[in-house]
């Protein structure tokens, strides 16, 4: 508890403005990589996705999903409250619905979402996301055909971006502009705005964005006829996409081995609570077993109280279904094991310990109803001798 705290308080420190933001990510990473506990993991998913919202915003809103995940599958409620606060934090789960819908082509639901997007991070002055509103709206008005509103916005999301450094959003909207300058044949514009792009995305390590910018490029320079630029740009995206893909591989394993460490908790998690179930249920059946024999036990040593024959046969039933319920919950793992979970060998092996249990409860009920009826005859007679001593004249 003291590390967690500890680790709390170290997270809370990163989060202050004075501190180095790559410093602080990488730091994080440390620990994640380190940390085998499940409740610290969830806070520094969710704290390391703080350190990518201003310049990444994808690999943000997915390391807080996948911090709520695990806080879900933990149980761990107040890290759930943490991860859902990290995603909707600035209108950063606005601008990725609208994202979304803009992919998809549903312009006024992309629209929507932008405005309540722009209006969140406007109250609380976070120019990265004003930075991504803009642009997710120019975005929309060029799918919807409106080039004018479209630039008007790309060119107000420019000066957040560079204030935030906000390398994607900036390349992102250069390139949207280029596209725009693209469809009414002005060149020059079209290739002053996509090499902005590609010069930012080279720098910044965004292979997706360099890898659009200069198959974009190669695209234009072949159009005009100049193959050394095309061949340069051709093979610049020719090795953004290896980069790409080989970075994708990556990630899949990785989330292959993240879903693989899940389950294997879930599974952990199943035994661990089967075993307590079985446990407490051996402990259950072990205490019917002890008051069934004390209270018989006491019946039989009993010097003064009479018992009826039916009276024990119905404790030795309960009785007999006792200790066939502790044999059953005590062997029952083994069972499954040797019998591989095998439903027919498992209830032969039952039927055959309930043959060999049922032999031996009759044996014993018939000893101790012995034992009782000749105790009972033996309170009678004494009871009828006092009885007579009593009557008879001195």
């Amino acid at each position: 508890m003291l590390k967690i705290i500890l680790l709390l308080l170290l997270t809370f420190c990163f989060s202050t403005k004075s501190y180095d933001q790559t410093s602080a990510k990488d730091s994080l990473k440390t620990l994640l990589k380190k940390e085998k506990r499940d409740t610290v993991r969830v806070i520094l998913l969710a704290d390391l996705s703080y350190y990518y919202s201003n310049n990444h915003p994808d690999t943000a809103i997915q390391l807080a999903l996948d911090a709520l995940s695990l806080a879900k599958r933990i149980g761990f409620i107040k890290c759930q409250a943490l991860s859902l606060n990290r995603i909707g934090t600035d209108g950063l789960a606005h601008i990725n619905i609208a994202r979304s819908y803009l992919s998809l082509k549903e312009y006024a639901l992309a629209r929507a979402y932008s405005n309540q997007a722009y209006e969140i991070a406007n109250k609380r002055n976070n120019r990265t996301r004003i930075g991504n509103a803009l642009y997710v709206t120019g975005a929309i008005y060029s799918g919807t055909g409106h080039k004018n509103l479209a630039l008007e916005y790309f060119r107000l999301s420019i000066p957040y971006s560079k204030m935030t450094e906000n390398h994607v959003n900036l390349a992102n909207t250069y390139l949207g502009m280029a596209q725009l300058f693209r469809k009414d044949q002005r060149i020059d514009s079209t290739l002053f705005y996509v090499k902005k792009a590609f010069t930012i995305t080279r720098k910044a390590g965004f292979t997706k964005g360099t890898l659009e910018s200069s198959t974009f490029l190669s695209t234009i320079y072949e159009e005009k006829g100049n193959s050394d630029s095309a061949f340069f740009y051709l093979k610049a995206a020719k090795l953004a996409k290896d980069s790409l893909f080989n970075q994708q591989n990556i990630n899949q394993v990785h989330n292959l081995g993240f879903e693989e460490k899940i389950r294997q908790i879930e599974i952990a998690t199943t035994e661990l609570k089967d075993k307590e179930e079985r446990s407490h249920n051996l402990q259950y059946a072990a205490i019917a077993i002890v008051l069934i024999t004390f209270l018989i036990s006491f019946l039989i040593l009993s010097r003064s109280i009479i018992v009826k024959t039916k009276f024990i046969e119905f404790f030795g039933v309960l009785g007999l279904l006792a200790v066939f319920e502790f044999i059953n919950l005590f062997i029952h793992p083994y069972l499954a094991h040797a019998s591989n979970d095998s439903p027919v060998l498992m209830l032969l092996v039952l039927i055959v310990i309930g043959g060999m249990l049922v032999p031996l409860h009759h044996k014993l009920e018939q000893w101790i109803t012995k034992i009782m009826v000749e105790k009972n005859k033996k309170i009678r007679l004494d009871a009828a001798k006092k009885t007579i001593a009593t009557l008879e004249p001195n």
